[in-house]
């Protein structure tokens, strides 16, 4: 995390670039910002959510696409990752028509 705070983010804030800290959460402060910096180095379709389940399909998550030329051949093609989906699809059927019960 580079930078959080209250209110609209501008290009004035202060980024901490020296040692920012390093973890799998952050809060988005309510009416703020949140800057993020990670490397984009491992091919897959990777997804940054709020973590209250509902809040998904309010519009709460981003898809980040990574390396997407190599996708296929880091999960040895298409079968895998349709097996997965429909192994998914098996184990936990949607909660509701409008929520995928992320």
């Amino acid at each position: 995390m580079l930078a959080s705070g209250t209110g609209a983010y501008s290009s004035s804030v202060a980024l901490n670039l020296n040692n920012p800290p390093k973890r799998d959460t952050a809060t988005l402060p309510g009416g703020g910002y949140l800057v993020l910096a990670f490397e984009t180095d491992n091919p897959g379709a990777w997804l940054m959510h709020c973590h209250i389940a509902f809040h998904i399909s309010e519009g709460f998550g981003v898809q980040f696409l990574e390396r997407s030329s190599e996708i296929l051949s880091a999960t040895n093609g298409a079968a895998f990752v349709e097996a997965g989906c429909y192994a998914w699809d098996s184990y936990v059927p949607p909660i509701s028509p409008n929520d995928s019960g992320l």
